[in-house]
């Protein structure tokens, strides 16, 4: 994910997109062990946010990109199309990976699929919950489009078919989780516009955070003894 963050944000010289990869990709797992010891539950992508938004924070892309040229203005205030808006649930299973295609979403999701069907029911449905939300909030409708509503809120349905047992709470708890993470969404990509950064992945970690600690606090919502797949946990 720094390698695909590196790509999409980074320099445009090659060469620094290399070399802020591999310095990135080396820093990534220091911290992870670090968390490990630290922290009782998942580490999710915490070490990834950590050490790209503390590079986007010195190079702040948004802030270059929304002021390179009006053409690039003319092309992101066009009202995408019904197609458009369709197919973002697919951008957002693919935004995960920071890449803005529907056939590269659909790919990643019938790969889920042939791992776990019901995992990848919870996928889908959560990138569904956070466009509809996106669009109901009345944001921009391009945002939408692009999928960057849909990948947290897939993210965390994602975390919460891994973790927890399969139950009716589960699926509940699945998909209020999307319906957070993409309200949290649309509140950090404002705070982080404004810094000329993108809020990346933090909206699922700390949804995801606060779900693993709701065990206990519902009945009839149990985390796996081995998170596997909601067709395997128990």
């Amino acid at each position: 994910m720094i390698g695909c963050a590196a790509s999409v944000f980074g320099p445009a010289y090659l060469p620094h997109v290399v070399l802020s990869t591999l310095l990135g990709s080396a820093a990534t797992p220091i911290l992870s062990a670090s968390l490990k010891k630290s922290i009782s539950m998942p580490q999710w992508t915490w070490s990834f946010n950590l050490v790209a938004l503390t590079s986007l924070m010195r190079s702040r892309p948004l802030l270059e990109s929304s002021s390179t040229d009006a053409s690039v203005e003319v092309v992101t205030t066009t009202t995408p199309g019904y197609l458009d808006v369709i197919l973002s649930p697919l951008l957002g299973i693919s935004q995960i990976f920071v890449v803005g295609s529907s056939l590269t979403g659909a790919g990643i999701l019938g790969s889920i699929y042939m791992y776990s069907p019901k995992l990848a029911y919870h996928t889908l449905g959560g990138s569904i919950t956070g466009c509809v939300v996106g669009i109901l909030s009345g944001a921009d409708l391009n945002d939408v489009a692009l999928g960057l509503w849909g990948y947290n809120s897939a993210l965390s349905s994602m975390a919460v078919g891994i973790f927890f047992v399969h139950s009716r709470q589960t699926m509940v708890l699945s998909a209020s989780s999307a319906v957070a993470s993409a309200v949290l969404f649309g509140s950090m990509q404002t705070l982080f516009g404004t810094c000329g950064i993108p809020c990346l992945t933090l909206p699922f970690c700390t949804v995801a955070s606060a779900c693993y600690l709701l065990e206990g606090q519902i009945p009839g919502l149990k985390l796996a003894i081995d998170p596997h797949s909601p067709e395997k946990n128990k």
